[in-house]
């Protein structure tokens, strides 16, 4: 005998309404504003341009110029010593066993290219007698270019041109960055050793005394390539 056993299965649908639900939002505002760094920059390691310099160099002292195209540093002297007068011409090298630089930044965002010209304000001459070295002139060698963006920093920088210059009573381009974008910006260096620097004599010309002149660097927004 068997009893019949019947399930019902039944599906029950709770619908759920929702009642004075509002769905909510918010915006936050981002926002930044730049300006022109014009501070004065400080004197960074030639060979390697992106470490500063600790301590500071008295050989290359800082110009503390301000601005966004700032040349930075320049060298303090350049010493010939003592030397022995000569009826013949001669040729001296400066003293010292340290480098010289220049360094330029460029803090500029919507201009390039820049250059670095040097020129004598006279032709060496003895204040207490005023006798002048006529035809002596100050060679200045080729530098080693060097820039803080590149990687590694103390690579030399084949975008930056640097030149050797006999110096004379007209600027010369020593040292410049073409105008193109990404070229010199930052913080650029170019090095040479200070013994490099020679002093040309011509015949019949030195006398006893003492003999000065200074050396006047100047950047300039502005290439010659």
């Amino acid at each position: 005998m068997f009893t019949r056993v019947s399930i019902r299965v039944g599906l029950v649908v709770l619908g759920l309404v929702p009642i004075g639900l509002t769905a909510t939002a918010a915006t936050t505002t981002g926002t930044v504003t730049f300006q022109d760094d014009t501070s004065a920059t400080a004197p960074v390691d030639p060979t390697s341009p992106n470490i500063p310099l600790t301590p500071a160099d008295p050989n290359n002292p800082a110009t503390n110029n301000t601005g966004t195209l700032t040349l930075d540093v320049a060298p303090k002297s350049i010493d010939f010593g003592t030397v022995t007068t000569s009826n013949a011409a001669k040729t001296y090298n400066a003293t010292g066993t340290y480098y010289q630089y220049l360094q330029v930044s460029d803090k500029r965002t919507t201009a390039n290219g820049w250059q670095v010209n040097v020129k004598q304000d006279r032709t060496l001459t003895n204040d207490s007698n005023n006798h002048v070295l006529t035809g002596a002139v100050i060679h200045l060698p080729k530098g080693t270019p060097r820039n803080s963006l590149n990687e590694p920093a103390s690579a030399t920088d084949a975008n930056l041109v640097t030149n050797s210059v006999s110096v004379s009573n007209s600027d010369q381009v020593v040292f410049n960055a073409a105008n193109l974008a990404s070229v010199g910006k930052a913080t650029s260096t170019t090095t040479w050793n200070a013994n490099a620097v020679t002093l040309s004599i011509p015949k019949l010309t030195a006398r006893v005394g003492n003999y000065t002149n200074s050396l006047v660097w100047t950047l300039v927004a502005a290439t010659t390539n």
